[in-house]
């Protein structure tokens, strides 16, 4: 062991010098930035692939070129850029092997044929490190060392004292170490203080090992090794080309219990700090003495082992490939430092820095929040300015469920882009969602999601986003500087401390509201300052940007040294430091220097309550090239990036009901609009004033608008039709045409349709039968309540567990085929019967049946054998189609699936009935009726469809007399993740955000013409969940808890369709 160790330390020890020799430099893997906005803007109708989105590629099954094929060309045809190879549980093909590399081969291949980019994901699921199981496998030391030590506090030394590893005695106000000696204390009284190692336990999870120990030294060395050695021995060159770089998903340092530990912690800790951690150890239980100063030295020794010995290996990998290294941490835990001492920190080591943001949900108050986090997106933002980077990645909309719709998707993005984010990684796109796979985190970003044919809207805009918003520099003069090692001072990985979350929430409030008030700031990690901080000319310099104004927000009470001195410096150089705390420690410790400092300069204090916010914003250094005036609204953003032609401005209005209004002032000459959605370039109403440009703005709920402020004036352009201007030459209204006020209508003549409204649903009806029964070898499963009657995912769960094993394709990650060569079963025979109830007069022949893994299942239909239809799946491609009409009757129908013996494949689902129904709640479940004859305006659930998730047209027909007025399209109450825009049988566009209006006069004809919309439902109401009610988040755990079945009525499914009919309205310009 100790010649491994010291061959893993020499090992170390090069790749820091290496370091050394680098710095943190600008990466040579990252793409160069466009200063000129007149080149930026030739690509902005059509950006290239490398600023296309590219999902989480989901690999979760027995991956064949027919799904990668299939895929790519899917991706290709609806805007992304690329895709990053995600394994993910219920992968079959044996993860890092030859088959795997031969798969991935075909991808790259595929792929470039296509002209997307392809990545690496780092690991088989996450968290990154253990590389699906490999790295415990080949180095054992990798977990077996211990991770975290527990304290246990006694009177009295227990008979079993050696098993401790540390044993401390409590004498008056110090410790010391009898570890050695412990038995000479037993049977005396005292405080002793005994800590046992701690251990990542094993888990399935981890490919039947456990997590590793991201400290320990080589550790990381051996996961690069392990993981890249396949793909740089079958790419070579092609990393760093054609495979653009490697995600990283959540590595990090959490304790297994007690505090977190790693074999030459407390070596490494007296070198840095002069004394010795053993014995003051508690205190990182205990509030006294001088606890808050261990607390911080502990806490930065811990933050730079975890830089030392896991980014900076990986940094100097990647950059040797020239390849971008991205990936997050635990953002969203902050203020809690359980996974990680500063993520700021990491980021550093990032060519292309990331976060993640996951859920539908909104909050901009929790520090800990997804969406609504300013704090996440801003560290991210701001470490990339600091460094150079041009890109800055989310892996987004991850467990927002199958329901988010695309006024969701729009606005959650260009929140998180008007905040910094310029790459968009959809998290996720499942290969398959056989099994347990359909209720991992949706939504799918695949042909399978009702919306998938219209996406490419989406892909587009934030590609258009993505360009210019990575080009040009956003540079900022105020640094805020981020009080974690603040939160050092009280933060124990085993007793928790009010002030934690307390200066989290101070921060996060602070500025939240600076966001909202349109200040422009970077934060500021004190690792980042201690490593890239200077000063020069009366500037703050943090790497690639100079400060002229810093920021010690509230709640502050620890400054580190290199902080300390730089901000004297700064001070007598004329630099501005406005401190809304004083803070008293330095490293944790007392500091009369810092006391002195400030009562030298009283001045540097100011008060702070949000009493006295508006003289706050007052005292922070202003714009000298955009200005906010009269803004009606709490949910504003923007985002300034200067060229060296002018200024690039993107504003968002996050809110979901509220208009967001004001007037803007930017430096420029002339003003120009960039319309998201085409690409296309208007000029933008605006009055000169003196050296700025005034115009208004008018955004309604999830809109946004791009401008860019010419430094020069330029050739005109084109005014946007129906672009109406106020007092002063303002614009008062982005729509397409003036709008009664009092309404939001566009004003004009509502036009008489030439006949009725007509609806149809496009797609078959669907039952989803979601109850079973299972017999094995004629022996009946039960659940807790001693019913047979069991929902699918207890089904499936129960029949694992009758052969002694979790179901695999859910809670495993399999290392090498250990799962697949389980699959030795020669006992079990498994008949899985479902039941569903003709109540109406139906037309049988068009019924059909759709049961998942045909190849594994046999099937039958009221004890008639039936076969899949060849060639023909529904909804996922291993979801087979059966004809069962001949075979159904009035009353109970009874649907049998069965295998002999079990298969390791055999997961129970549930199955599903097409055809032209309806559906009538019953006391469990749904009955089938006769199909409703006419369908009507209202909710489809209401009118037997509950489980419909696809698309419904209601259309008219008009008579266009007159072809060069103006022809709008109004909706006004619907439901649904968008609506398709149709006329005379051609799409013409989709309407997702409010004011739901969309311009026909480009599409309509003189005389009789058909206007339909379609509203898209969503695999909610067929997938669920259905019984436990999640808002805004869906993930495995949703589905799981159901025992009883509910009537029909009583599931959580939402009223999709057109509940007002729509409207066309003429008018003149």
């Amino acid at each position: 062991m100790k010649s491994v160790t010291a061959s893993i330390n020499k090992i170390a020890l090069v790749l820091l010098s290496l370091f050394v020799s680098q710095g943190i430099a600008h990466a040579s893997a990252d793409q160069p930035r466009e200063m000129r906005f007149e080149k930026v803007m030739k690509e902005v109708k059509d950006p290239p692939a490398s600023f296309r989105s590219a999902p989480l590629w989901v690999w979760n099954t027995d991956v064949t070129k027919e799904d990668i094929d299939r895929m790519l060309n899917e991706f290709k045809e609806q805007g992304f850029g690329g895709a990053f190879v995600h394994p993910r549980p219920g992968l079959i093909t044996d993860y890092l092997s030859e088959d795997w590399f031969a798969l991935y081969a075909y991808s790259l291949e595929v792929a470039e044929r296509l002209g997307l980019d392809i990545w690496i994901y780092d690991e088989n699921s996450y968290p990154s490190g253990f590389a699906g199981g490999h790295v415990p496998s080949q180095m054992p030391e990798s977990y077996n060392q211990g991770q975290g030590l527990r304290l246990e506090k006694m009177n009295l030394l227990p008979e079993n004292v050696k098993e401790y590893f540390l044993c401390l005695k409590r004498e008056d106000d110090t410790f010391i170490d009898i570890t050695s000696s412990s038995d000479r204390y037993k049977e005396m009284e005292g405080d002793f203080y005994l800590y046992k190692k701690t251990y990542h336990g094993r888990s399935k999870w981890h490919g039947g090992y456990s997590y590793i120990d991201l400290l320990y030294p080589g550790v990381t060395q051996k996961f690069i090794d392990v993981t890249m050695s396949g793909y740089e021995k079958q790419f070579g060159k092609k990393l760093g080309t054609a495979i653009k770089g490697i995600f990283t998903d959540e590595p990090h340092v959490a304790s297994p219990g007690g505090t977190r530990w790693t074999p030459d912690l407390f070596d490494l800790f007296r070198e840095q700090w002069g004394y010795d951690l053993k014995t003051t150890l508690p205190l990182l239980d205990e509030t006294e003495a001088n606890y808050k100063q261990v607390r911080h030295n502990y806490m930065r020794t811990l933050t730079q082992l975890f830089i030392d010995r896991w980014s900076k290996p990986w940094f100097a990998y990647t950059e040797k490939k020239n390849m971008r290294w991205t990936g997050h941490y635990w953002e969203h835990g902050w203020p809690d430092l359980s996974h990680g001492g500063d993520n700021m920190a990491m980021y550093a080591w990032h060519q292309m820095p990331a976060i993640d943001m996951l859920f539908n949900q909104y909050n901009d108050s929790n520090p800990q929040a997804q969406f609504g986090n300013v704090r996440a997106v801003k560290e991210l933002s701001s470490v990339a300015n600091q460094m150079g980077y041009t890109r800055t990645l989310s892996e987004t909309y991850g467990g927002g469920g199958w329901d988010v719709t695309f006024e969701d998707l729009k606005r959650l993005g260009d929140w998180e882009y008007a905040l910094g984010v310029n790459f968009m990684n959809q998290h996720l796109s499942h290969m398959t969602i056989v099994g347990a796979r359909k209720y991992d985190y949706p939504p799918v970003f695949t042909s399978l999601s009702p919306w998938w044919s219209n996406y490419k809207w989406l892909n587009d805009y934030f590609a258009r986003l993505s360009l210019l918003l990575s080009q040009g520099e956003q540079v900022n003069s105020t640094l805020i500087l981020e009080p974690t090692t603040t939160l050092w001072l009280y933060y124990s990985y085993s007793t928790g401390h009010p002030k934690v979350m307390e200066i989290g929430s101070n921060f996060q409030h602070f500025i939240t509201k600076l966001e909202k008030a349109q200040v422009e700031y970077d934060l500021g990690s004190e690792n980042i300052i201690k490593d890239q901080g200077s000063v020069k000319h009366g500037s703050f310099i943090v790497g690639k940007r100079a400060y002229s104004q810093v920021i010690i927000p509230p709640m502050t009470e620890n400054l580190n040294r290199e902080t300390f001195k730089l901000l004297k410096e700064f001070i007598n150089t004329g630099g501005e430091l406005i401190a809304f705390s004083k803070p008293t420690l330095v490293d944790g410790q007392e500091s009369a220097e810092l006391e002195r400092f400030f009562a030298d300069n009283p001045s540097l204090l100011k008060s702070y309550s949000d009493a006295l916010f508006g003289e706050i914003i007052d005292a922070l250094s202003q714009n000298s090239k955009l200005r906010f005036l009269n803004v009606e609204s709490d949910d504003l953003y923007h985002h300034r990036r200067s060229y060296d032609d002018g200024e690039l401005l993107f504003l968002v209005n996050s809110s979901l009901s509220d208009t967001a209004t004001g007037t803007l002032s930017i430096v420029g000459e002339s003003l120009m609009e960039i319309e998201g959605m085409s690409g296309d370039l208007y000029d933008y109403p605006c009055e000169r004033k003196g050296e700025f440009l005034e115009a208004g703005f008018s955004l309604p709920p999830a809109g946004s608008l791009i401008l860019f402020s010419s430094s020069t004036s330029r050739d005109r352009f084109l005014t946007k039709a129906g672009m109406a201007k106020g007092r002063k030459g303002l614009a008062k209204s982005r729509n397409i045409h003036t709008h009664d006020e009092s309404t939001g209508m566009p004003q004009g003549v509502r036009m008489e349709a030439a006949g009725p409204l007509n609806i149809k649903r496009l797609q078959p009806n669907v039952l989803n039968i979601d109850f079973c029964s299972v017999a094995i070898d004629d022996t009946f499963l039960t659940n807790s309540y001693g019913d047979k009657n069991l929902y699918t995912v207890e089904a499936a769960n129960g029949l694992y567990r009758h052969f002694g094993i979790d179901n695999p394709w859910s809670s495993a990650i399999q290392y090498r085929q250990t799962i697949v060569e389980s699959d030795t079963f020669k006992t079990g025979d498994v008949k899985v019967t479902y039941h569903f109830t003709v109540a109406g007069e139906i037309d049988q022949k068009g019924i059909r049946l759709v049961a998942e893994q045909p190849d594994i299942w046999g099937v039958k239909i009221n004890n008639v054998p039936v076969s899949p239809l060849p060639d023909e799946s529904w909804l996922d491609a291993r979801f087979g189609v059966y004809e069962i009409g001949e075979y159904l009757k009035m009353g109970v129908n009874v649907v049998e699936l069965s295998v002999k013996p079990m298969s390791i494949y055999a997961e129970i689902a549930p199955v599903y009935l097409l055809g032209d129904f309806a559906l009538e709640s019953a006391p469990h479940g749904w009955v089938l009726r006769e199909p409703v004859t006419t369908l009507r305006l209202g909710s489809w659930k209401e009118q037997g469809q509950p489980y419909y998730s696809w698309d419904v047209a209601y259309s008219k027909d008009y008579v266009i007399e007159d072809s060069s007025a103006y022809h709008t399209l109004q909706l006004t109450k619907w439901k649904g993740t968008l609506v398709e825009v149709w006329v005379n049988d051609a799409k013409v566009g989709i309407i997702a955000c409010k004011p739901y209006r969309f311009d026909l006069s480009p599409h309509v004809r003189e005389g009789s013409n058909k206007i339909e919309v379609r509203v898209i439902g969503s695999l909610k109401n067929l997938l669920g969940p259905h019984y436990n009610l999640s808002q805004g988040i869906a993930g495995p755990g949703y589905w799981d808890g159901v025992h009883l079945h509910k009537a029909g009525s009583d599931y959580n499914l939402i009223d999709y369709g057109l509940m007002e009919d729509f409207t066309v309205i003429s008018s003149y310009p």
